[in-house]
């Protein structure tokens, strides 16, 4: 049941106007590749950005490297010919109903109190998963839907999935948990070495089948399979973006390197800021970008609050959340969603432990009573918003719900409300959906999500997927 807003809503909701955004059209060069582009319609102030379905089921599509378990006369891992950037979503292990990335660590949280893994769903998208340690247990599950438990052995993390395979992970020389060991349900054991810089180095199984990652200078710029009897087999893929490079059966490659997330000097210090990998749609925070996440944090929150709507989070948030939650794009071409995909995250402080007043623009004619009872969040309808009509805005993880107008926002509570919160972590998550959605279901979102950046600029020509 949603209710209509009083006659004093209906009259700031006639002054009520949105400081304009300015995106230039150089920033959005970086999407063209992945882009739809608008028709001379939708450059109308009715414009909204829309996404065919079965497009959109296409970029979601999983396309990791099959693993050869058995035969000991073929390589331990079946890469194509080419390899792109995004070979570190591609090299992956299952993990009940995910996929686990080798190249990723297993961080911790100590002020949540939580682990943080990001796998791959099924469908392809990223995801991560949060473990939170329960007092006095040395196990605990995932809160999600799987079976997936952590123990812990000394210094090790041991994560053992439903059907019997262990991942262990321990401590690298730069602090950070990675992934170490595999024994895979069927008695096959993989051992993963890392070198001086904790960079992914090799990977071998019991049978010496081996996996080798070549670096210049930090950067991996080819991979090395060994196989066969006395491993006799030996042959190298160059990396690289060129379509028209192959690859070679010699340690000699001439190509430009990839730099790879996780590649770091071995003495940076714990505390850093999120790496965001070479395979990110868009690698760079742009000028554009910082303006947009200003004006939208002026417009949703109080003083001092910072937005993330561009998929890049505040430099501060490192140690609360270390992983890129932005669109990547695998060596395959297909677009992996992430977790600030046509989405934002609103903070109190740069770290994302302030507290903060939550804002919504004035202008909405129907609401949400109160805030839903898992998620704690809340839905405003507007006939217009910014350049678009029939806008349903939803905002997630809101405390202390009330509304009070003030000038030409009305207030609607705090940042950090239930679902995905913590006492240490406070922010909102905002989605802006077509039409007079409500609530919609989890599956529905995406495909009704529209791109914050393109509702309060200027009529974008493009908008990115």
């Amino acid at each position: 049941m949603t209710n209509k807003p009083s006659g004093r809503f209906q009259s700031h909701t006639q002054n009520f106007v949105v400081s304009a955004l300015t995106i230039s059209a150089l920033a959005l060069l970086t999407f063209l590749s992945s882009a739809q582009l608008f028709s001379a319609s939708a450059v109308s102030p009715n414009a909204v950005t829309s996404e065919n379905t079965s497009t959109l089921r296409a970029k979601q599509s999983i396309s990791t490297y099959k693993w050869n378990l058995e035969d000991q006369n073929l390589p331990l891992i079946g890469l194509p010919d080419r390899l792109g950037a995004g070979v570190d979503l591609s090299i992956a292990y299952s993990m009940d109903q995910f996929q686990f990335p080798l190249f990723q660590s297993l961080y911790y949280n100590d002020q949540a109190g939580k682990y943080i893994l990001m796998v791959m769903s099924e469908h392809g998208g990223t995801k991560l998963i949060d473990l939170t340690r329960t007092p006095g247990q040395t196990a605990t599950e995932f809160t999600s839907t799987s079976n997936l438990r952590l123990a812990e052995k000394g210094d090790s993390k041991l994560i053992t999935t439903s059907d019997g395979t262990v991942y262990t992970f321990a401590r690298s020389v730069d602090g950070e948990l990675r992934c170490s060991r595999i024994d895979d349900r069927a008695g096959l054991v993989i051992n993963l070495k890392y070198n001086s810089g904790a960079s992914l180095a090799r990977i071998a199984d019991s049978s010496g089948r081996t996996v080798s990652f070549n670096y210049t200078n930090l950067y991996v710029s080819s991979i090395t399979q060994t196989w066969g009897p006395g491993s006799q087999r030996k042959k190298t893929w160059a990396i690289d973006t060129d379509a028209n490079n192959a690859h070679t059966d010699t340690l000699a490659v001439s190509v430009a390197p990839v730099n790879f997330a996780h590649a770091r000097p071995a003495l940076a210090s714990p505390a850093i800021a999120k790496r965001i990998p070479t395979n990110a749609i868009s690698p760079k925070y742009t000028d554009a970008m910082a303006h947009s996440d200003s004006s939208l944090a002026n417009i949703f929150g109080g003083a001092g609050a910072t937005a993330a709507a561009n998929g890049f989070e505040p430099a501060g948030l490192g140690n609360q959340y270390p992983l890129y939650r932005g669109d990547l794009i695998g060596d395959d071409g297909v677009v992996r969603r992430g977790h600030l995909s046509f989405a934002m995250h609103l903070y109190g402080s740069a770290d994302g432990t302030g507290a903060m007043s939550l804002y919504v623009p004035a202008g909405f004619t129907r609401h949400s009573n109160e805030p839903s009872p898992t998620d704690a969040a809340v839905t405003f309808f507007y006939p217009r918003l910014g350049n678009l009509t029939n806008v349903t805005l939803a905002v997630f993880h809101v405390a202390n719900f009330k509304l009070e107008v003030e000038g030409e926002r009305v207030k609607i509570g705090d940042i950090g409300g239930r679902g995905g919160s913590v006492a240490s972590y406070k922010h909102s998550h905002i989605e802006f959906y077509r039409g007079d959605t409500g609530l919609p279901c989890s599956s529905a979102r995406p495909q009704l999500r529209i791109d914050p950046g393109t509702i309060f600029g200027p009529p974008p020509t493009a908008a990115r997927h």
